[in-house]
């Protein structure tokens, strides 16, 4: 993971506050093994205040919408693509993640 940050910190550090990591991604960088690897690892992470996790809600357009907390989700929230309605299933939310910068 140190490898993966210092070469975006060599090539445009100002890149830092826009990187997101999915769960995905982040098995390939850390070569987890084991979805359950991949949870300690994240875990220490987290803990070590070294990335934050949010939760994003995938809208049909394709649009995001982020959040801070699964409580914060509400059941329906606005496609801001289409400008409809959406209802909140598990199948639309993923967890990602970004790195603390201060």
């Amino acid at each position: 993971m140190a490898t993966f940050i210092q070469g975006f910190e060599n090539q445009d550090g100002e890149a830092l506050p826009r990187i997101r990591l999915n769960p995905n991604r982040m098995f390939d960088i850390m070569q987890a093994g084991t979805a359950a690897h991949l949870a300690i690892l994240i875990n220490i992470l987290v803990t070590g205040r070294i990335i934050k996790r949010f939760l994003i809600v995938r809208c049909p357009s394709g649009e995001g919408i982020s959040f801070q907390s699964y409580s914060d989700i509400p059941e329906v929230v606005r496609d801001p693509g289409h400008d409809v309605d959406v209802e909140v299933s598990a199948a639309i939310v993923e967890p990602s993640y970004r790195l603390v910068l201060d």
